[in-house]
């Protein structure tokens, strides 16, 4: 008896495997079709469990389910009144429109979202047109997508900004309204932004261009991100994105840079020549004396080049080396972004940072952006990077602060280099690979290595570092110096007395 409950349960239906294996193959085939087809595409990812572990709250909506990842949790499902209310909105914004109307249009990009998420989408078809119908308009709605269409929505002109708020108190307003914000900038919780346009097509007409959903949402973000410098101006406002992070990660890339750098420019880099050739002309680098050992230039350029492939030094080594460290000042003519750092002269000029408590959450998810799609490349990750080492300490951050390149909401220094110490953590960069500041390193190693940049640094900050202790440091080489005329007189008139050439008085 016991054999033959063996046998029924070991039974296989070869052809619901088939059927099943079937399935799951047309879904990768259909990915593998849309990215070989060289279309503009874009993967929404999940984040691995490994790296979530280290802050869940940065990768995982509080209050707001976005897309098909987190649509079932629990704790998420009271925002979904206000999906609603958004709906409602947009019916009621153009009468001569219908439900159907929206649900057609939404249903003829249905499989080209569903081939947007890494993972398979585990939703019927009315439950998947439902959610996208639902999160487009919240996103229209909410971010004043139709502002060109009509004014503010009832619920949006009783919330100054257009902010949603759970009840009448002002608090639980704003506290709703970062969280939302929160959400909307994560990336596990987007839907592609194709449907938010098809959506607006429906309400304004295909007449309206292509560009009309974008402006009052990238006004919007822009707002949001009114704290960190940017370098994109009105005119040049983004109006092709994949979903909400992409837009504000392109807020986030570095100025175009020229050819050669600013750190291989100026008068410091005739005064670099200068010295090179001074060096050459009074020999003080050994040649090659043919038994096979390396000349001192040799070696030094051996260590700038290792020392050009390892990691960051901190602010504080930095500032020992005299490597100056200054708050780069925006200049709306000629705005610059939060990646703009430069090098010139021995100064490092960094974009102001501020940090908040949703700091580390916003940038955790640009770094996720950059290393599940290459295409976006690098430049934030390198950022992190960068920035991760030159604070590992609360004594980098308590420099950097001083100079207002940092200025951060939390209760100590400590908290912003732990914040950056797990930013950069289970991220993946290649310091020998090309990065945007790449020369820039280079330039900041080289000034580093110098022995007279040491030198002189020593000097300053030790004996030059407040007024009364240059004017002691003067007075001392005055005396040092008058001495040593004394002592040189003393010597030259007892090795050479003068002689006495007046003749005897008569007797």
């Amino acid at each position: 008896m016991a054999d033959g409950e063996s046998v029924r349960d070991d039974y296989v239906d070869i052809d619901e495997v088939e059927a099943s294996m079937t399935r799951e193959l047309k879904y990768y085939w259909s990915l593998g079709e849309i990215l070989c087809s060289g279309s503009e595409f874009c993967l929404i990812y999940k984040v691995p469990e490994h790296i979530r572990e280290a802050d869940r709250s940065a990768y995982e909506p509080i209050i707001l389910s976005v897309g098909p990842y987190h649509r079932r949790t629990p704790s998420l499902q009271a925002a979904d009144k206000e999906k609603w209310n958004c709906l409602d909105y947009i019916l009621k914004l153009n009468r001569g429109r219908r439900l159907l109307d929206y649900l057609q249009a939404v249903k003829e990009v249905e499989q080209q979202a569903r081939n947007c998420y890494s993972e398979e989408v585990r939703m019927g078809r009315q439950q998947f047109l439902q959610m996208l119908l639902l999160d487009g308009c919240f996103v229209l709605v909410s971010l004043h997508g139709t502002t060109g269409i009509a004014p503010p929505a009832p619920q949006q002109q009783q919330q100054q900004g257009g902010e949603f708020a759970a009840d009448e108190n002002e608090q639980t307003g704003q506290w709703y309204t970062n969280y939302v914000m929160h959400d909307l900038l994560l990336l596990e919780n987007q839907i592609p932004f194709f449907v938010v346009r098809r959506i607006y097509d429906v309400l304004a007409g295909k007449d309206a261009g292509a560009a009309a959903p974008a402006e009052g949402i990238v006004g919007y973000i822009e707002d949001v991100l009114s704290y960190y410098p940017r370098a994109i101006r009105r005119p040049d406002r983004p109006t092709e994105f994949h979903h909400l992070l992409h837009l504000c990660h392109m807020y986030f890339r570095p100025s175009p840079r020229p050819e050669h750098d600013e750190c291989d420019r100026g008068s410091s880099a005739y005064f670099r020549r200068f010295l090179s050739f001074g060096r050459r002309y009074f020999r003080l680098c050994r040649r090659d004396d043919g038994s096979g050992e390396k000349s001192d230039c040799d070696g030094q350029q051996m260590d700038l080049l290792q020392a050009s492939q390892q990691r960051w030094r901190r602010a504080a080594q930095y500032y020992e080396a005299g490597v100056e460290f200054r708050r780069k000042e925006f200049d709306a003519a000629e705005p610059h972004s939060l990646l703009d750092v430069e090098f010139r002269d021995g100064v490092v000029e960094v974009p102001c940072l501020p940090i908040d408590e949703n700091t580390g959450s916003l940038f955790r998810n640009f770094v996720a952006l950059e290393q599940t799609c290459p295409r976006f490349g690098n430049d934030f990750t390198t950022y992190v990077i960068f920035m991760s080492q030159l604070i590992s300490t609360p004594e980098d951050v308590a420099l950097l602060a001083q100079r207002g390149v940092v200025v951060h909401q939390l209760r100590s220094d400590k908290e912003v280099s732990t914040l950056f110490t797990k930013l950069s953590r289970d991220v993946v960069f290649d310091f020998n690979r090309e990065h945007y500041l790449k020369r820039i390193h280079r330039a900041v190693e080289a000034h580093y290595a110098s022995r007279l940049n040491r030198w002189m640094s020593w000097l300053r900050q030790n004996h030059f570092s407040n007024p009364w202790l240059g004017l002691a440091a003067l007075a001392a080489t005055v005396v040092l110096f008058c001495t040593a005329v004394q002592t040189l007189t003393a010597v030259f008139s007892y090795v050479n007395p003068p002689t006495d050439n007046s003749s005897e008085p008569a007797s």
